[in-house]
């Protein structure tokens, strides 16, 4: 190499080092907005919370059923209607009349499934609450396996509008699993009562490998499992009693298996001794669960499965307030019912703490590990059990995000 060229090498050397860098845009992290939009199925008393603002509007006419914020018991509403609000929100219809219901509200959805032990007694309410037509496309999973029932398919629902389809045309005998997929749109589903017979809700639950259910109170005198099996696999089940000072096997459940494309019900309130209780359903195969517990009189109440947090909350009517701890530690709660508590629930077990009965009581939990908890309310009309849910957040992102320069 010259002298020349070597000058000359060093000189771009030299004059690349001073240049400036090009400035980095920076990133910033967009937070997702956290609201809620859920649908109410049934006509009554609606109880509800929100840390934000919430609105309701039926779901036919799109007018104001009711706005609040907090804490609210919004009388004689006309179902069905949608709940929006700005942040997270937990609320349920309260029915009285000569047999009580207590029917939650949740999202509407694409799929899930409805386990119903007397589908003589039951029909199908349909809602969609979009502004788009729903397709849905249903099928039964009866007690031998799965049921071929003439117009379970191509189930077209306009917008704004419910439609019942009576589940004795569709499958005479119990137990019924009955799985809903929608080819198009998504729609708010349950099973209700028939005219003339006794009130009942039952919600929709996901199949999973692992479901836990709350809020059998203690005392009851009538409770059954009901399990759906929607694979093509059998499914082998292990069901665990989280009761009053410890977890065990239920004796009712040993062994127990479900085919395919089959539901079974399984009574267990001997095996629960009295005791208030949480159940863990789990299986080798994807299941739906849920547990009707009835009382001597008045109508049934269904408990399907609900996710644990560290906060809770709900607008309740008071009664008995059940906490249950599913980990493995101690878990320190405090519970703001009016007074202030605090408790200490043991792993794998269920406390039970007494509230003053009322028309509109706002209970909140923090927990230091996720619980699950419920209120109930004994009559001779029915067992109302409102569950509590989550109405903090964890903290979420859509990701990072960076200015491109070169973009235009």
């Amino acid at each position: 190499m010259t002298l020349v060229a070597f000058l000359i090498i060093g000189g771009i050397a030299v004059g690349l080092s001073l240049l400036t860098p090009a400035r980095v845009p920076a990133s910033a992290t967009i937070d997702l907005p956290r609201t809620t939009r859920m649908t109410c199925l049934q006509s009554g008393d609606a109880l509800a919370y929100s840390a934000g603002t919430m609105t309701a509007a039926a779901t036919e006419s799109g007018d104001e059923v009711f706005s609040g914020t907090g804490s609210g018991l919004f009388a004689e509403v006309d179902g069905p209607f949608v709940i929006g609000a700005d942040a997270l929100a937990v609320a349920g219809i309260y029915a009285a009349g000569p047999a009580r219901t207590f029917a939650p509200c949740a999202p509407a959805a694409t799929s899930g499934t409805i386990v119903v032990t007397e589908p003589g007694d039951a029909e199908l309410l349909i809602t969609n609450s979009d502004a788009n037509e729903a397709i849905v496309d249903l099928t039964l999973l009866g007690p031998d396996g799965e049921v071929a029932a003439i117009g379970a398919r191509g189930i077209a629902v306009a917008p704004g509008v419910s439609r019942r389809i009576a589940l004795s045309v569709l499958s005479p005998e119990g137990p019924v699993g009955v799985s809903f997929r929608a080819s198009e749109g998504r729609v708010a589903m349950a099973a209700v009562n028939v005219e003339g017979r006794a009130a009942r809700y039952v919600a929709p639950t996901r199949p999973a490998l692992e479901h836990l259910i709350g809020g059998v109170p203690p005392g009851a005198s009538a409770v059954q499992l009901v399990i759906s099996n929607p694979r093509e696999e059998r499914a082998d089940i292990t069901v665990t009693a989280l009761g009053a000072t410890s977890s065990y096997e239920l004796a009712a459940t040993a062994d127990l298996s479900v085919e395919p494309m089959s539901s079974v019900v399984v009574p267990i309130a001997d095996s629960l001794g009295g005791e208030a209780s949480a159940i863990r359903v789990e299986s080798t195969q994807e299941v739906a669960a849920g547990v009707v517990v009835s009382g001597p009189t008045g109508s049934p109440a269904t408990l399907v499965d609900v996710e644990a947090a560290p906060e809770l909350a709900a607008t309740t009517m008071g009664g008995a307030l059940q906490i249950t701890n599913p980990g493995t530690n101690p878990v320190e709660v405090k519970v703001s019912a009016g007074d202030e508590l605090e408790l200490t629930v043991s792993p794998g077990t269920t406390v039970v703490q007494v509230l003053p009965l009322a028309a509109q009581q706002l209970v909140t939990l923090t927990a230091d590990g996720p619980v699950i908890a419920s209120a109930a309310t004994s009559e001779a009309t029915g067992t109302i059990i409102v569950p509590l849910g989550g109405v903090v957040d964890e903290p979420r992102s859509a990701g990072t995000a960076e200015l491109d320069a070169h973009l235009r």
